[in-house]
């Protein structure tokens, strides 16, 4: 899948932009980017926060990952720059902003831990410790349960830093924060599902961002961490609840945070999130297929075939169209991502998805790199070096598929 190096080559050269366009000062470094909120419907430049979705813990941990591929000292010196400003932001953030894995502080010190780990850089690892010292969250019933900003979040990643750190308090940390998810779940005869407590949907939302699969896949890795069967049951009642929501005529799970849902064929709302990791079948195929791997077969086993077939058909349907977002969280290079994992962990058309994959890597290469084009990002048609919405994510990619081997940015655990 190495393609001869041409997509080594373009990691690289989005490496070597990020490098270039970093303000440095005093030995830390960070960067000017895009920033889409909900409210406002282009694109805004601010400085980046501390994050491992969109801010300087994401960017550093892909340059880290290309400094190990490359041997670029450059890489690793703006890595280091840019986890120090992570650490720093990290420590002064509010208790209000430190929950959940990619928007909180605990994906901040798993960036740095890991980073540690490919430079065998002590620094880092050190400033991995002081952040995980201080990981106080929210509390009370307002306490977010999803796994980008609420509870699922740091329970995965305080599991994820315990591996990495060695530090069996934060496994404990992540069993307490998983009993408070099994007593805020709502029970039905369809499953086990989360209301979010500052959003107010029809109905209780799917997918990994901020739906049943990221808490269930959270609950799953307790279990696997624990052997503790509530966690195990309270993962299948997940699952359960987005099973009871699949169209299996389409292969589709519906948006619910649209109204007008309903169980059974879905309605004719395009919301865009088919295909995609954050809210579509992307990111419900990978919790599923880490939960054949840790539980075996099962009715899981089912929901990653079609999550992985119609990730894939997304994916096939869109190459020969205009491609405005690579982007991990909801463009293709989540699905892209998801699709290597689902090639190399089961026989699920395991050829031909790896060959999809590698078609568009070259269709990248033609229209953006060839093309003299910016890369396409998640941010209304604008740039930014981030991880989830940006340039980092896209090298990753381009790193993915010149090495299969390298590790995915969408999921902290180790097989």
């Amino acid at each position: 899948m190495s393609s001869d190096g041409l997509f080594l080559d373009a990691a690289a050269a989005i490496g070597r932009s990020i490098v270039a366009d970093a303000v440095w000062h005093n030995g830390y470094c960070s960067w000017m980017g895009a920033v889409t909120r909900p409210s406002e419907s282009t694109a805004q430049y601010h400085a980046l926060g501390p994050s491992l979705y969109g801010g300087t813990a994401g960017v550093g941990l892909f340059l880290a990952q290309i400094a190990d591929a490359t041997g670029d000292r450059s890489f690793r010196g703006t890595a280091v720059g840019a986890l120090r400003q992570a650490a720093a932001l990290a420590r002064q953030s509010p208790v209000s902003r430190r929950d959940g894995f990619h928007a909180g502080s605990v994906g901040v010190a798993w960036a740095a831990a890991r980073a540690a780990l490919l430079l065998e850089e002590e620094e880092l690892h050190a400033r991995a410790v002081e952040v995980s010292t201080q990981l106080n969250v929210p509390s009370g019933p307002d306490r977010c349960p999803d796994l980008i900003t609420g509870m699922a979040g740091s329970a995965l990643g305080l599991l994820a830093l315990a591996d990495e750190l060695g530090e069996p308090r934060l496994v404990e940390q992540a069993v307490a924060t998983g009993e408070t998810l099994i007593g805020r779940a709502t029970v039905t005869s369809h499953g086990w599902s989360w209301a979010m407590p500052t959003r107010r949907y029809p109905a209780h939302p799917c997918g990994i961002s901020h739906g049943a699969a990221g808490i269930g896949w959270a609950l799953l890795e307790l279990f696997a961490a624990t052997g503790d069967e509530r966690f195990r049951a309270a993962a299948m009642g997940a699952f359960a609840y987005e099973r009871s929501w699949l169209d299996p005529v389409t292969g589709r799970w519906p948006d619910l945070r649209i109204r007008g849902q309903r169980r059974g064929p879905l309605a004719p709302i395009d919301s865009g999130i088919v295909g995609t990791w954050c809210y579509g079948e992307a990111g419900i195929a990978s919790t599923r297929l880490r939960a054949v791997a840790v539980l075996g077969p099962g009715p899981h086993s089912g929901d990653a075939e079609i999550a992985v077939e119609t990730t894939r058909r997304h994916l096939a349907d869109a190459l020969p169209y205009a491609i405005d977002d690579l982007s991990l969280c909801h463009g293709l290079g989540g699905a892209a991502d998801v699709l290597l994992d689902a090639a190399d962990a089961s026989n699920i058309h395991s050829h031909q998805v790896a060959d999809l994959v590698t078609e568009l890597g070259h269709v990248m290469l033609e229209r953006y790199a060839d093309a003299g084009r910016p890369w396409g990002c998640g941010t209304e048609g604008e740039t930014t070096p981030g991880l989830f919405l940006g340039l980092s994510g896209i090298g990753w990619l381009f790193l993915r598929l010149h090495d299969p081997a390298t590790p995915t940015p969408l999921a902290p655990i180790r097989p």
